[in-house]
């Protein structure tokens, strides 16, 4: 039973580039980490890996993949800007509370102002 170690002799059995090898895995691609950790070697077996190629769409995948990295991008972009956001709402709602309250100071002088007019008749 032959054993593939390695992206780059699983990728070259596939006769992918390695990158794209790495990225099927996330499709599903029959390979095992040999500890089980996200950044542990990797291993296949040769069998597999042909019947998992035989019965996938690919190109669907892809695709799907894709959109998915695309819907990944599109959000991180959405939450910046919701970010940016709220610090332009909070600073707006900071320079209201200041506007009103320089807003009843001169509503206070305009009302003494008329009172004093109003004394003087």
């Amino acid at each position: 039973m032959e054993l593939l170690s390695g992206w780059k002799e699983i990728a070259e059995h596939l006769h992918l580039n390695v990158r794209t090898a790495q990225r099927w895995e996330r499709l599903g691609l029959p390979v095992r980490r040999v500890s089980g950790s996200p950044c542990s070697p990797v291993v296949a077996l040769p069998d597999e890996l042909e019947v998992w190629a035989r019965t996938r769409d690919v190109k669907a995948d892809a695709a799907l993949l894709s959109s998915n990295q695309f819907l990944v991008t599109r959000l991180a972009e959405l939450r910046g800007k919701h970010v940016k956001a709220r610090h332009e709402t909070r600073k707006l709602l900071s320079e209201i509370s200041s506007l009103e309250s320089e807003q009843k100071k001169l509503l206070l002088l305009i009302r003494s102002s008329l009172s004093a007019s109003t004394d003087r008749l």
